[in-house]
C-alpha cells in the first residue's frame, strides 16, 4: 500500500468473483473508509434512506405514509430517542473503534460525491433530495437502531401513534400494519440455521461452523459480503448488516461464528391499570403515577410540495414509552408501555470487532464475558482445535424467580397475553413492582441477565440451533433452568429444528464432515413432514377418493398420485413440492410440532427430535377429514393461482432480480426443510426503495405461504450461506450470498449470486492473498479522502 500523502484515509481494495469486496489499510480508519466507500457503491441508496428514517424525516420527504405510516415512524423515532441517544453512543467506543466509524462515514460520504459527480445512482433515486452527506452523530443513530432490530425498531409505528384518550374516548388502535416483524410469529418464525461442528464430527478434526441466516432480500436487513484486514492487527471474512462497519458473522484464521435469531425477549411489554376517570394516570403498587407527556414536532410533505409542521404529544411511563397496540389501542381502564433492553446498549458494535479479533475459542468467550453486547441473536461457534461452543447471549431482561412464574402462568391463562406471546412478545404487570427487572451485578446494563446466567454449552461433537429456545442445542445435553424469557423450555420445536438436529447428528455420528457434505445437507431441501408423513397422506386420499371443500368436489385421489411420485424434496424440478406446501398450510404453526389433526403420536420432550409422528387417524363417521380437506384446499389454491397439481418449482417459484426472473428451490416452515426461500418471513423490511410488482393474491393462501397468481415469488430466506473450516494451514470456506452484493439491478452482482444459488453453486470464500490474487475476476483500486 502507498503511502498517505495529503489524504486522511487511504484502503486498497480488491473485488473478487461475485463482487466480493477484500478491503486492506494500515489503520482503523483507512478500514473503515474503504469499507464505507465500497459498501456504499453497492447500497448507497438504503443506507442514505436509513438515516432518513432515524432522524425522524421520513413525511418530510416521502409525505404521511399509507396510513400515516411515515409519520408514525417519524414520532416514534422521535420518542425512542435514538437520535438524541447519538452522542453518548459515540463517546462510549473506544478510540480506535471510533477511528473506524469516522472512516466509514467519510467512506459513504466519499461514495456519494462519486456517485453524483459521475451520475451513477440509480434512475429511482438520481436526483432524490433526501440522499445527502451523512453527519457522523446520524451515523451513530443508524447504529443504535441496528441494535433494536429485534425489539423498538418494530415497534415505532405504535409508539407514534401512542397518544392519550381526550374527551371523546379512546384514541383509535394501531392498524395491524404498524408493528413490524420483531423476531418473527408461530406462523412465520425467524428461519436462520447455524451449526458448530467440533472435531469429533469432522474429517480433520478441526472445528467447522455452518451459517444459513434467512433474511429479506430487500431493504436495509441484507447482508453485504466482505474480507477486512488491517496487517497484524485484524484479518476476519464474512458479512456485516448492510451500512454497519466491520463483520458480525464470519471467521479469521482461528475462530468462526454463525448466529441464529434468539427466541427469547429483547423487550417486554407492561399492562398498565389506569386510574378510572384519569387515563393518564396508572396504579403502581399502592401508588398512583402520572405518565409523562412530551409533544414532538414533524413536518408532512403535501401533495403541493410544501412542508406541513404537525405536533403530536406521546407519553412515558417510568418503564419507557406508551404505545397505541393494534385491536387493544390505549383505554380508559387499561393502557400499555415497554422497556427495552437494547435501547441503552453501547457496546453492540465494539462485541462484534472485537470477536473479528479474536485468536482462540478462549478469546472469543471472554469478549461475550467482557462486553457483553450482542443484541438479539445466538452465537455457534468452533475453532481450529476443535471446540464448539453455543451461547444466547442476547440482551434478556431479568425477571425474579416469583415474576417468571406469573408470566408463565400469564400466557397460559391470560388470552391476550397468549395472543402476544405467539408473536414473541412478553406481557408484564406494569402496574406489579414484582414484575419490575431485577438489578444485578455483572450485567451490562440494570435490570438485564449477566453473562454467568446465559445459556451456554462447550462440546466436541455437534451444536445446533434453529430458532427455537436453548434447551434443544444438543439433543443429549439438554440446557435447562434458564429464565423463562430466553424461552419456554422442553415445549415441542419446529420441523426445522428437528431436522437440523437430524441432519447435523447424522453428518457427526460419521466423524467425516466437510464443508462440502455440510452445505450439501443444507441445501439437500429434504422435507421432514413428507418423510413423516406422506404415505400416509397419499393412501388417505387415495382412500377417499373425491373430497368436498365449500360447496366443491376435489379430485383428491389425483392429487395423491403427484404426491406419490414426488421425492419429498423442494427442488426445481419436483412435481408435488408446490402441493405438499399448500397441503401442509392447511394445518396450524401447532398442529405442526405437536399431537393434533395432522400427526397422531404427541411430542415427547424426553425424545424431543423423534415426536410427533405418524398421520392422525381420520375422525369417525361422516366428519370432515382435516387431511383430505387440507389437500382438497391445496388443489384449489393451486388452482386459483392457476397452476397445475403437479407444477414444478422451475414453474411456479422464482425470485425477481432486476429483469432477471430467476427459478429457485427451497421452501418454508411446513416441510419442516433446512433451506428456507418464501415470499413471507418473519423479519420486515422498513425500506422505501421499490420492489417487484406482485401478482394478485389468492384469498386465503397469501398470508399463509404466499401463494399468489402465478406462485411464489421469493422476498425472504436463505441468504449467506456459509461453511467454513478452521484448519492449520488457514480457514478453508465455500459459500455464496444468495441475492447478490449489489442491491442495483443495473449491477451483474445484482442477480449472480442468485443464479448461484439456483444451481447450488457455492464458491471459495477466499481468505489467502495468493487465492485472492488468484481469481479471475480480480478487479482492484485504491480509495483515499
Amino acid at each position: 500500500m502507498s503511502g498517505h500523502g495529503d489524504h486522511r484515509y487511504e484502503a486498497d481494495i480488491r473485488w473478487t468473483t461475485h463482487g466480493v469486496a477484500h478491503v486492506r489499510a494500515a489503520d482503523w480508519g483507512g478500514l473503515g473508509f474503504g469499507q464505507g466507500w465500497a459498501c456504499g457503491r453497492d447500497h448507497l441508496p438504503t443506507i442514505a434512506d436509513q438515516i432518513v428514517k432515524v432522524r425522524g424525516e421520513r413525511a418530510r420527504f416521502h409525505g404521511a405514509g399509507p396510513e400515516g405510516g411515515h409519520l408514525a415512524s417519524d414520532f416514534g423515532y422521535l420518542a425512542l430517542g435514538v437520535r438524541r441517544r447519538a452522542e453518548a453512543l459515540r463517546d462510549a467506543q473506544v478510540p480506535w473503534l471510533r477511528d473506524l466509524v469516522s472512516g466509514y462515514v467519510a467512506g459513504l460520504n466519499a461514495q456519494l460525491t462519486e456517485s453524483r459527480a459521475e451520475g451513477s445512482l440509480p434512475a429511482w433515486c438520481a436526483d432524490a433530495l433526501w440522499i445527502r452527506p451523512i453527519d457522523e452523530l446520524d451515523f451513530y443513530a443508524y447504529l443504535g437502531d441496528v441494535a433494536l432490530m429485534g425489539s423498538g425498531r418494530n415497534l415505532v409505528g405504535i409508539i407514534g401513534r401512542a397518544e392519550a384518550p381526550g374527551p371523546d374516548g379512546p384514541a383509535e388502535p394501531s392498524p395491524l400494519s404498524a408493528l413490524g416483524g420483531g423476531g418473527a410469529s408461530e406462523a412465520s418464525p425467524g428461519a436462520p440455521n447455524g451449526w458448530a461442528l467440533g472435531g469429533d464430527a469432522t474429517a480433520s478434526g478441526h472445528g467447522l461452523v455452518m451459517a444459513n441466516p434467512h433474511f429479506p432480500w430487500g431493504g436495509e436487513a441484507r447482508f453485504w459480503e466482505c474480507h477486512l484486514t488491517i496487517p497484524g492487527e485484524l484479518d476476519v471474512y464474512g458479512v456485516s448488516l448492510m451500512g454497519t462497519p466491520g463483520v458480525q458473522m464470519g471467521f479469521n484464521a482461528e475462530v468462526a461464528w454463525a448466529h441464529t435469531f434468539s427466541r427469547g425477549s429483547r423487550f417486554t411489554l407492561a399492562r398498565l391499570d389506569l386510574v378510572p376517570g384519569a387515563p393518564t394516570t396508572y396504579r403502581y403498587g399502592d401508588e398512583q403515577r402520572d405518565l409523562v407527556p412530551t409533544t414532538y414536532a414533524a413536518e408532512v410533505l403535501q401533495a403541493d410540495g410544501t412542508l406541513q409542521a404537525v405536533e403530536r404529544t406521546l407519553w412515558e411511563s417510568h418503564h419507557g414509552p406508551m404505545v397505541n397496540l393494534p385491536l387493544l389501542g390505549w383505554g380508559l381502564e387499561t393502557a400499555y408501555t415497554y422497556r427495552d433492553a437494547n435501547l441503552d446498549n453501547t457496546v453492540v458494535a465494539q462485541q462484534f470487532l472485537e470477536m473479528d479479533r479474536a485468536r482462540s475459542l478462549d478469546d472469543l468467550q471472554d469478549v461475550f464475558a467482557r462486553v457483553q453486547g450482542l443484541p438479539w441473536v445466538n452465537t455457534l461457534a468452533a475453532d481450529r482445535t476443535g471446540r464448539a461452543w453455543y451461547i444466547d447471549a442476547s440482551a434478556t431482561p431479568n425477571l425474579s424467580p416469583e415474576a417468571q412464574a406469573r408470566f408463565t402462568e400469564r400466557v397460559a391463562t391470560d388470552f391476550v397475553a397468549g395472543l402476544l406471546y405467539e408473536a414473541r412478545v412478553a406481557l408484564l404487570d406494569g402496574s406489579d413492582p414484582g414484575d419490575e427487572w431485577v438489578d444485578v451485578p455483572g450485567a451490562r446494563s440494570p435490570g438485564l441477565v449477566p453473562y454467568d446466567a446465559l445459556p451456554q454449552l462447550e462440546r466436541r461433537d455437534r451444536l445446533v440451533n434453529a430458532n427455537d429456545p436453548h434447551w434443544l442445542t444438543h439433543p443429549d445435553e439438554r440446557l435447562e433452568g434458564y429464565s423463562v424469557l430466553h424461552g419456554f423450555e422442553r415445549t415441542a420445536p419446529s420441523l426445522r429444528t428437528r431436522q437440523n438436529l437430524r441432519v447435523a447428528g447424522r453428518l457427526a455420528a460419521t466423524g467425516q464432515a466437510t464443508v462440502h457434505s455440510v452445505i450439501d445437507a443444507v441445501l439437500d431441501n429434504a422435507s421432514l413432514s413428507a418423510e413423516l408423513v406422506k404415505d400416509d397422506v397419499v393412501a388417505r386420499c387415495r382412500a377417499a377418493g373425491s373430497v368436498e371443500v365449500a360447496g366443491t368436489t376435489v379430485d383428491v385421489g389425483a392429487a395423491a398420485d403427484v404426491l406419490a411420485a414426488w421425492n419429498g424434496r423442494s427442488e426445481l424440478d419436483a412435481p408435488g413440492a408446490a402441493l405438499w406446501r399448500e397441503a401442509m398450510a392447511g394445518f396450524t404453526p401447532a398442529e405442526l410440532r405437536d399431537a393434533g389433526s395432522l400427526f397422531a403420536q404427541p411430542f415427547d420432550a424426553d425424545d424431543p427430535v423423534a415426536t410427533p409422528h405418524g398421520l392422525a387417524a381420520a375422525p369417525p363417521g361422516d366428519a370432515p377429514d382435516p387431511v383430505t380437506v387440507a389437500v382438497a384446499g391445496a388443489v384449489l389454491g393451486l388452482q386459483a393461482a392457476g397452476l397445475a397439481i403437479d407444477v414444478t418449482l422451475a414453474e411456479c417459484q422464482w425470485a425477481q432480480r432486476g429483469e432477471h426472473r430467476v427459478p429457485v428451490h427451497g421452501g418454508g416452515e411446513g416441510e419442516g426443510l433446512l433451506n428456507i426461500l418464501a415470499p413471507i418471513g418473519a423479519l420486515s423490511t422498513t425500506s422505501i426503495e421499490p420492489s417487484a410488482p406482485v401478482t394478485t393474491a389468492v384469498p386465503g393462501r397469501t398470508d399463509r405461504t404466499g401463494l399468489r397468481e402465478g406462485g411464489y415469488q421469493v422476498t425472504y430466506g436463505t441468504s449467506f450461506l456459509m461453511a467454513v473450516e478452521l484448519t492449520d494451514d488457514g480457514p478453508v470456506g465455500v459459500g455464496l450470498l444468495a441475492y447478490g452484493e449489489s442491491g442495483d439491478d443495473r449491477s451483474p452482482h445484482h442477480v449472480d449470486g442468485t443464479e448461484a444459488y439456483a444451481a447450488k453453486a457455492v464458491r471459495p470464500l477466499l481468505f489467502h492473498d495468493a487465492d485472492i490474487d488468484a481469481d479471475p475476476n480480480l478487479v482492484t483500486r485504491t480509495v483515499r479522502g
